[in-house]
């Protein structure tokens, strides 16, 4: 399969007080923890990201987003036409423990799909850690900002996705660590501790 990399480093967090992709943890930014732990999937990386930002990375591709709104679909807009390959796996910035083998688990299963996208057993679904065949995502995206859908989960809604149980990765990351996100500096007192494999 022809697998991208697209991590969403987009807009500055209040709870934060400034960008989230920067901010540094166990000494490093957080968008660099997702690219050290996802960058082995692919030799297409892009981190789609708001102007000005200022990320200079060897080997991964910047794109700015081409609007001042906030919100994941404002970066999937930007930055997917920028995609080459026929499927792309894409992450929030703030997955720190993003882990590389549920995510080609998730890119085996979205083959012959738009898309693999993890499903908690309450039927939660994690849109920001999944594979979607590029040109379906593309079109599904532009189509609902052209509806004024500013929700990823609505825009997702008329694709042939696969949900995949969460149980099902456990396997891969007992912990589902991979799913771990930092919203706000509390949720630093929960990270879990870095996990010795990929």
């Amino acid at each position: 399969m022809k697998l991208a990399l697209l991590i969403l480093a987009g807009g500055k967090s209040e709870r934060w007080g400034t960008e989230k992709a920067l901010v540094e943890v166990e000494g490093k930014p957080l968008v660099l923890h997702v690219l050290e732990g996802l960058g082995a999937l692919s030799e297409e990386r892009v981190i789609s990201c708001k102007p000005g930002l200022g990320l200079r990375l060897p080997g991964v591709r910047v794109v700015e987003d081409i609007s001042e709104e906030k919100g994941a679909l404002v970066g999937l807009f930007s930055s997917l036409p920028h995609i080459r390959s026929k499927y792309v796996a894409v992450v929030a910035c703030d997955h720190i423990r993003a882990s590389l083998r549920v995510m080609e688990r998730l890119a085996e299963r979205a083959e012959g799909h738009d898309g693999a996208i993890p499903r908690w057993p309450n039927g939660y679904l994690e849109p920001l850690y999944a594979v979607y065949r590029t040109g379906s995502l593309r079109k599904a995206v532009e189509e609902g900002m052209r509806r004024g859908e500013r929700r990823l989960r609505k825009v997702l809604e008329g694709l042939d996705l696969i949900h995949v149980p969460v149980e099902e990765l456990r396997e891969l990351d007992p912990r589902l660590d991979c799913f771990f996100n930092l919203n706000s500096p509390e949720d630093l007192l929960r990270l879990p501790p870095p996990r010795s494999g990929p």
